[in-house]
């Protein structure tokens, strides 16, 4: 069994102004007190996967039985919880959103055993490029090349699982997953200039149509299999890398209501022979962004502010247990995705101005909307072993007091 640890006075402190904001969802004592055990253990470093288990014998205080029934069986609406959590972000006034961010959509799939889990099944798991028995999620972001927040998560109910399959009433495809998250994030009053997707997306003429019709404006990925490729005039000397506008047939153009960018990594790739594209060398963009609104190269390092969505996977699948649930029911996965995501805007939110200043300073970035290979632009880390979980852009200062020298179980308390 885990040795608990006990958090700091000062961490407890804020971890209870920061829950404070939320306890009116929750209509009893006990689960405001499960929401702070279940919050610092999952801010607590890893050392094990953050099962309820795991949790309730890292926190002083926490009881596996009663973090079951937070999780489980307790009246609390987790949606309600998420858009609290994401006015709370969108009222801070340094950290807030601004109009020239985007709102990024994207689907993850994390690989679980057996067929207990409601959600689980045979299907497409990105991360590991592959059809696996899992369980895969789509989520909305919001991102502007300096920080990122997650906003909404819906679970992919596969076909396979429900008693009528594609026409139960509880099917949804990932793009209309992904409107129902758009919705919820205009609901909410999150500014942004533009949706960017992958191909999932992309090509999908409905929600293409969605966007068009509510006046969203929109960069997504098409495959290059998916008839779009560039005429090079003279292939021996192809163009250099920039992104190119292009215009095909009677859908694309700079003058038509959807544009098609081109960029690649080897001009020598674009040639009128489309059997030589590769996903991996060359990218597509359809957008309904004027050229007026973006050049080529804008919309290109608008659509590579997608890339930091990889910058929110990680910290919370590494650190926060984002896919440790040992729970079956989906109000249960889908409760402790939404606490991973409080967690981790706690982690944001309770860093100084000063710390986002020191942690990210100007000089030190990258172009826009481009990863990061500076080991020290993920989670700083002021302690010894396992590493917390801290989104980029914010300083390990506050949640790095969690980590304390290892104290008898049942002592101490987190709130």
């Amino acid at each position: 069994m885990a040795t608990p640890r006990k958090p700091t006075a000062s961490t407890a402190e804020a971890v209870d102004r920061f829950c404070g904001d939320f306890d009116d969802l929750f209509c009893r004592v006990a689960e405001r007190t499960a929401l702070r055990h279940y919050l610092i253990g999952l801010l607590l470093p890893r050392e094990r996967n953050k099962t309820l288990t795991e949790l309730a014998a890292l926190v002083p205080g926490a009881d596996r039985q009663r973090l079951h029934h937070f999780l489980h069986d307790a009246p609390w609406d987790p949606d309600a919880l998420g858009a609290r959590r994401v006015d709370l972000w969108c009222r801070h006034p340094e950290l807030g959103p601004h109009g020239n961010g985007v709102l990024i959509i994207d689907e993850t799939g994390d690989r679980k055993r057996g067929h207990g889990i409601v959600l689980a099944a045979q299907q497409y798991i990105g991360k590991l490029g592959r059809t696996a028995n899992g369980v895969v999620a789509v989520t909305s972001h919001w991102a502007d090349g300096t920080r990122h927040v997650p906003l909404g998560v819906r679970p992919y109910r596969p076909a396979s699982r429900l008693p009528a399959g594609k026409a139960d009433p509880a099917f949804a495809t990932k793009p209309e997953l992904a409107w129902e998250l758009i919705e919820q994030a205009r609901a909410g009053g999150v500014p942004f200039r533009a949706v960017v997707a992958d191909c999932v997306y992309g090509e999908n003429p409905t929600l293409e149509g969605r966007l068009r019709a509510a006046r969203i404006r929109y960069v997504l990925a098409l495959r290059p299999r998916h008839g779009t490729w560039q005429v090079v005039a003279d292939p021996a000397h192809p163009p250099a890398f920039t992104p190119a506008e292009l215009e095909l047939g009677p859908c694309y153009g700079p003058t038509r209501g959807t544009r098609l960018i081109a960029a690649t990594a080897d001009p020598t790739v674009l040639t009128a022979d489309s059997t030589v594209l590769t996903a991996d060398s060359t990218w597509f963009m359809a957008t309904s962004l004027s050229v007026a609104e973006a050049d080529a190269a804008e919309v290109y390092r608008i659509y590579r502010l997608r890339d930091w969505i990889e910058h929110y996977y990680k910290p919370v699948k590494h650190e926060l247990g984002w896919a440790d649930f040992q729970v079956r029911s989906e109000q249960a996965i889908v409760r402790h995705w939404q606490l991973v995501m409080l967690a981790f805007t706690f982690s944001l939110l309770t860093a100084s101005p000063s710390d986002h200043a020191q942690e990210t300073p100007r000089e030190d970035r990258g172009a826009a909307g481009e990863k990061s290979t500076a080991p020290h632009r993920l989670a700083g880390h002021t302690a010894t072993g396992p590493r917390l979980a801290v989104p980029l852009g914010a300083s390990a200062a506050v949640p790095a007091p969690l980590v304390d020298r290892p104290t008898p179980t049942g002592t101490g308390s987190p709130a």
